[in-house]
């Protein structure tokens, strides 16, 4: 840039005296060679000033057009890595706050999809399971009976955590529990990366319990699915219960 200007500073002055000093000689009555060959080299002068000039400008733009790319490459990477660090999924732990998220698929529910917000006000327990998981289908009986007895304060979740259970996977499968287990009436949720990222799973059954405050209260198997817990958890009071270690 200090060039730039450097040779636009005298370039300009140049400028205006060759006109004036052009103007003089072509005003004088003696126009004679030597006259002529000054204000060639007078023009020539301000032509070579006037070019280096005009490249040095171009120069400059190109370094500073090469300045604002990258700038604007920078930016761009901060702000998609800024992005991708607000929609990493966290898993959550006991004494989190679940963050609201979409419930994309839910089966034998009054609607198809939901956010978790719209579940709150009640005691959750979350219930992970797979088709290939006996010991979580065997549970479902006891789960339903729950849900009949304390249906207007808690709210419990079958949520699958196997990305094979498909679609139909589940809807045959839900079809066969309603035939087996009367007023079969739990909330069926497919697996997406989004529950599982939240909630991870290492070994199932698998039983997450939420307060009415959104809170994680405990994560526990399932012989500590009982009347005098879900009691508690529905008073939101403190819940004793012995931790599931996978």
């Amino acid at each position: 840039m200090k060039k730039t200007i450097f040779f636009i500073d005298r370039a300009l002055p140049c400028l205006f005296l060759c006109k004036k000093v052009t103007s003089d000689l072509l005003s004088s009555r003696k126009i004679n060679s030597e006259n002529v060959l000054v204000v060639e080299k007078n023009k020539l002068l301000v032509q070579n000033l006037s070019l280096l000039s005009l490249r040095e400008i171009k120069l400059e733009w190109l370094r500073r057009k090469k300045s604002i790319q990258f700038v604007l490459v920078l930016a761009f990477c901060t702000l998609s890595i800024s992005a991708q660090e607000k929609n990493k999924v966290r898993p959550m732990a006991i004494g989190d706050k679940v963050t609201d998220f979409t419930i994309s698929k839910i089966y034998n529910y009054k609607v198809s999809s939901t956010s978790f917000s719209k579940l709150k006000g009640k005691a959750m327990i979350l219930d992970f399971w797979a088709t290939f998981c006996s010991a979580c289908i065997k549970e479902f009986p006891k789960m339903q009976s729950m849900q009949k007895q304390y249906d207007k304060n808690l709210q419990i979740v079958l949520v699958n955590t196997y990305s094979k259970d498909t679609e139909n996977v589940l809807r045959d499968f839900l079809a066969e529990q309603k035939s087996q287990i009367p007023d079969f009436s739990l909330p069926i949720v497919q697996s997406d990366s989004t529950l599982r990222g939240m909630f991870p799973v290492k070994s199932m059954p698998h039983y997450l319990w939420i307060g009415a405050d959104g809170r994680i209260k405990a994560i526990t198997r399932a012989d500590q699915i009982t009347t005098s817990n879900i009691e508690r958890l529905i008073a939101g009071l403190t819940l004793n219960l012995k931790p599931k270690k996978d």
